[in-house]
């Protein structure tokens, strides 16, 4: 059905269902305010057509009202934003009249009819539901109320929510002169909302026309992405089919519903993630050439049906299995991308020493941003490793130590030998090698960077060697391998450490005027030493240390200025076993570092297979650079 009416028509007898496969609230500020000055620009005499609601007719979920009034559930395929804001508008709208003893009735009856009212049972029945347990409850008990919960948004789609709602009511504050101009206001905005907003509404009867019709149909400045465009692709793909395809629908929206909440539930929602989560899992799944992905387009040619001819079971069958491989690399995808997220790595809840495991290699090989080369293999590793998840263990940390040695180290580009870590996650998903064939791969191709790995570990200087974002993980890596030493965890996470002032030069950059350093170090000394690995330290006190001479840096225990002595970071506590600070001392703390550097990460290089899939071209700084 196709037609044009009132947002009041829109909510005669419907209640909305913004569905799980659909991204959350996304209104930012200025599409907020966009839309409050279009009101109030609009003249109450005339129409105005707001845009295009398309909704689903759902085959249950009718509801009845305590007064008898009965209401069909529908599903809101698109327009959800400017719905919701609507319902965010008419809720403060409903407040500012309830408020008022003249129009309090209205007040009500507004809520009543656009918000909530109650059921046959007394309980609320609320007109617009949103997706995603955890944002629908936020809008119910954080939003909606006058008085909301305590509790704060769980989430960025709540986030966004909770500010159009108080933009929303900061709005109405400024209108009308005193209260009884403020009522009459909104009193005049309502009638504004509810008669003057028109939208062309079409309700589709099936799930697989909905995806069609979206495609081209979407909301004010938010283009689709190329995972909601595949998801479109393959529903419109099954209803061209002259077989019964309800089923397949019913699990393509579990699907991207799936995909979605975890999705969002890692942090890993943006565009841009969804669109690594498809390029990853086509890597890995059908095509380990990245030369030839193009987004949603592969997809489609991939599964075209001209391929099939008269074959509409096996592209259905075919397509079921992108789909249900889709939503199981998802899971894989996030375990590798964010670790430590609360329902990561679930299986493995009976193994919580092997899951922290997991967890600290996982995040470690994160922070050297150059996770991306390595999706693919890693979601093939930890998609074939259920029954032996120690083998995604061992992965993990070989592609940790393969990143700080070939593209740290020997500062190889991050897309240096992709093809080959492409080629290699293909293999192993397909289960064409095994995780030895595998393994054997990764230290040949090591060993080919080896000497630059020899060379910085036997540096008698090695001044520069990283970027101030390298230079950061080696410190914070030091500084977990002293904890680790006295069995606990670093006294601060990885993110602290995140500002570029968090790194110390115990021999300051500038030692003008400072006697206490001109002494011990003169300008060739000084600026051979002065970035030397061995002179650099982790600290919260850059600041305050400044380039005051060692003794003070060092301090007293107990004392009230900043100084390692009271540092809660491990490193610079360990600073307090030197007394002096000259060339001397920078060389022995640096032979330290460095001996703890080739243990740490040292990879066992000999009897490595030779030529373990020689056949695979090597590609050097060919092909995408690293997003992770």
């Amino acid at each position: 059905m196709n037609n044009t009416v009132s947002f009041q028509q829109l909510f005669h007898d419907r209640i909305f269902r913004i569905p799980d496969y659909q991204r959350g609230y996304a209104w930012e500020d200025q599409q907020v305010k966009e839309f409050l000055d279009d009101l109030e620009l609009l003249s109450p005499s005339r129409r105005h057509y707001t845009g295009t609601i398309i909704l689903h007719r759902q085959s249950s979920g009718d509801s009845t009202d305590s007064e008898g009034n009965t209401y069909l559930e529908h599903q809101v395929v698109d327009g959800q934003q400017r719905l919701t804001t609507i319902v965010l508008l008419l809720n403060e709208i409903s407040a500012i009249l309830s408020a008022d003893e003249a129009n309090r009735r209205m007040g009500t009856g507004i809520r009543r009819k656009y918000v909530e009212t109650q059921d046959t049972a007394g309980q609320p029945l609320r007109k617009l539901r949103l997706n995603q347990d955890d944002t629908d409850y936020f809008f119910r008990r954080g939003v909606l109320p006058e008085t909301p919960s305590v509790s704060g948004p769980p989430n960025a789609s709540a986030r966004r929510l909770l500010n159009a709602k108080n933009m929303i009511k900061a709005f109405l504050a400024d209108r009308g002169g005193d209260t009884v101009d403020r009522h009459l206001y909104a009193v005049g905005l309502h009638k504004k909302v509810t008669n003057s907003l028109h939208f062309n509404l079409y309700e589709v009867e099936s799930a697989a026309e909905v995806g069609v019709i979206f495609e081209v149909t979407n909301d004010r400045g938010k283009p689709l992405t190329d995972l909601e465009k595949v998801k479109n692709y393959v529903l419109h793909t099954a209803s061209s089919l002259d077989i019964d395809t309800d089923g397949f629908v019913q699990s393509v929206n579990d699907a991207w519903a799936t995909i979605f909440v975890q999705l969002m539930s890692a942090g890993l929602s943006a565009p841009t993630q969804e669109d690594q989560l498809l390029r990853a899992h086509w890597l890995m799944a059908y095509n380990p050439h990245s030369t030839y992905w193009q987004g949603s387009k592969s997809v489609k040619a991939r599964f075209d049906l001209r391929r099939y001819r008269d074959r509409p079971k096996d592209v259905l069958a075919d397509l079921a299995e992108y789909v249900a491989s889709l939503r199981e690399a998802c899971s894989c995808f996030c375990d590798v991308l964010r670790p430590g997220r609360t329902d990561g790595f679930s299986a493995l809840s009976g193994d919580p020493l092997l899951r922290d495991k997991i967890v600290l290699e996982g995040s470690r090989l994160v922070r050297t941003h150059t996770v991306a080369t390595f999706l693919p293999l890693l979601m093939a590793a930890r998609k074939n490793s259920t029954e032996k998840p120690q083998q995604y263990l061992e992965m993990v940390e070989l592609c940790e130590r393969f990143a700080f040695r070939v593209y740290r180290v020997a500062r190889r580009r991050s897309n240096y030998l992709q093809s080959d870590l492409f080629r290699l996650a293909h293999e192993l998903y397909v289960k064409r090698c095994t995780f030895a064939d595998v393994d054997g791969a990764i230290r040949e191709r090591i060993a080919w960077e080896d000497e630059s790995f020899q060379q910085f570990t036997d540096a008698q200087n090695p001044a520069n060697w990283f970027t101030a974002r390298d230079l950061r993980y080696f410190l914070y890596e030091y500084e977990m391998h002293l904890a680790l030493k006295k069995g606990k965890s670093p006294n601060f996470p990885w993110e602290h450490f995140a500002r570029p002032e968090t790194i110390e030069h115990i021999l300051p950059q500038s030692i003008e005027h400072r006697p206490y350093w001109r002494h011990r170090f003169g300008g060739e000394e000084h600026q051979r030493y002065v970035h030397d690995i061995g002179n650099l330290t982790l600290t919260n006190y850059n600041a305050a240390l400044g380039n005051k001479p060692f003794p003070e840096k060092k301090g007293e225990p107990g004392q009230d200025a900043p100084c390692y002595a009271n540092s809660g970071v491990l490193q610079e506590l360990h600073l307090t076993e030197w007394t002096e600070w000259t060339p001397r001392e920078i060389d022995e703390r640096r032979t330290r570092m460095l001996d703890w550097a080739r243990e740490r990460w040292r990879v066992d290089l000999e009897d490595v297979p030779s030529g373990v899939y020689q056949e695979i071209p090597m590609d050097e700084d060919v092909g995408e650079d690293d997003t992770g």
